[in-house]
């Protein structure tokens, strides 16, 4: 996934991976945010990539969900500032 800004691009798998690194137990042998795989999020709140599936309520997954939503409010604000 990548979000555009009006001054940069940012890669948001790599930007949660880095922003969430040391939160909560290792995941073996990667979380999903460390694949390079299509990411999938599941109905009952799970996040997996084609090698491992972490189970709903991993607090490294609410980490990276909190982190998305706060550069997306970011975003959305810069576009308003921009239209506005």
């Amino acid at each position: 996934m990548t979000y555009l800004g009006t001054d940069t691009s940012i890669n948001m798998q790599a930007t949660l991976s880095a922003a969430t690194s040391g939160v909560g137990d290792p995941v073996s042998p990667h979380f999903p945010l460390t694949c390079t795989s299509n990411l999938r999020f599941g109905e009952d709140n799970s996040l997996a990539c084609e090698h491992v599936q972490v189970p709903p309520g991993d607090r490294r997954t609410q980490a990276c969900i909190d982190h998305s939503i706060a550069i997306l409010l970011i975003e959305l604000l810069r576009e308003q500032e921009a239209a506005g």
